[in-house]
């Protein structure tokens, strides 16, 4: 049993892909770990997968603002790291990394979206990104990627050597996402769902999450179409978020798109199961955990030509341009209308999914230390 130390100081309220991975890979390392975790107060009711072998340090919530987190956890929180700890792991390297090190450390990196999509971010987080982070990398010996795609990425932005890069694929929660659950009717009441629906799971982000392309694309279909099946956006309002509103709300579709906001993960599994498609319009992405779910949950899954989602999706999405919105159109209309495609897409997703599993990425982490 090895004594890990984990920093979940950046989890985001627990509303996004990076809490999704924090919370599994620390709930999965304490199964056979003692592992302690620092984390701000206010997350503690955030933080849903407890186990009786993780022991919480909080920190007061003043470390809410990010440029005090992020000076905190670069100068501060490495005095909080004493030598009984076997080793330390930074689940969110791409966010929060530390100006030392003082015991053997493994880091996450999720993407390096912000190399590829134009605007995402300001000229002072872009200067973080691409000038602090490389330099508070070079101390660390084994950095994981959560795909071969975020692994190419490092090594040709940071000029990372290969070897130190380990791909270890993001999971799917299989205790959570392998039956519908609660009461469907129940839930569809609460959130004013009246038809069958395409789903879009991802925070709200612009422009980087491409909502405006997947909405045009929906404006453009048949009405048939539009009066049998609404488009339902779940996610975390962020950067931007105000522009994708702003375009539901002058759209003469804006009756049939529907915007859930964040829901919490039980609510998930049946939110995804009664979907009729799963549709992914990202400009970027280091890895997609809403696909891999959308796949466990039997739902046909849509996706954008590029990054990480080509590898994860490869031989079961239908894929698309998605900088065209006449391309996301012709896709939806092509995969629903053709319900043989639909089950052969399910089928080979139920068998894809299940290379991704959080035990199996726990494992890993433990190995990379032995084997240091």
């Amino acid at each position: 049993m090895k004594k890990i130390f984990v920093s979940a100081l950046a989890f985001d309220d627990g509303k996004s892909g990076i809490s999704n991975y924090i919370e599994n890979t620390i709930y999965n390392l304490a199964q056979d770990n003692k592992v302690s975790v620092a984390l701000l107060e206010k997350d503690m009711d955030n933080f849903k997968r407890k186990h009786k072998n993780i022991h919480f340090i909080l920190f007061p919530n003043i470390l809410k603002s990010s440029i005090l987190n992020l000076i905190f956890h670069m100068f501060f929180l490495p005095f909080y790291v004493n030598k009984d700890y076997d080793f330390m792991f930074l689940p969110a390297a791409n966010r929060r990394l530390m100006a030392f090190y003082p015991i053997f450390t493994i880091a996450t990196f999720h993407d390096l979206s912000q190399f590829n999509v134009s605007n995402k971010y300001d000229f002072f987080r872009m200067f973080y990104i691409k000038h602090i982070i490389p330099i508070f990398l070079k101390p660390i010996k084994k950095i994981i990627a959560v795909s071969n795609n975020t692994k190419l990425d490092m090594e040709k932005h940071f000029n990372i050597d290969s070897q130190r890069i380990i791909v270890n694929y993001n999971g799917v929660d299989k205790e959570l996402f392998h039956s519908p659950k609660g009461d469907f009717e129940k839930i569809k009441e609460k959130l004013s769902l009246n038809k069958k629906y395409f789903l879009y799971v991802s925070r709200l982000e612009h422009p980087g999450k491409n909502h405006l392309n997947l909405i045009k694309a929906y404006e453009a279909l048949p009405l048939e179409i539009k009066d049998e099946y609404d488009l339902v956006l779940v996610g975390n309002q962020k950067e931007n978020s105000h522009v994708i509103i702003d375009h539901i709300q002058n759209s003469k579709d804006k009756e049939s798109i529907k915007i859930l906001g964040f829901l919490e993960n039980e609510e998930l599994p049946s939110i995804f199961y009664n979907a009729k498609l799963f549709i992914f319009p990202s400009y970027y992405e280091g890895f997609g955990i809403p696909l891999i779910e959308a796949m466990a949950m039997k739902v046909p899954t849509l996706c954008a030509s590029n990054s990480s989602l080509l590898e994860i999706g490869k031989d079961v999405s239908a894929f698309f341009d998605e900088y065209s919105p006449l391309s996301i159109k012709n896709c939806i209309e092509e995969v629903l209308s053709d319900e043989s495609k639909q089950e052969e897409m399910v089928a080979k997703g139920l068998v894809e999914v299940k290379k991704y599993d959080w035990s199996y990425h726990a494992n890993k982490i433990i190995e990379l230390y032995k084997t240091r």
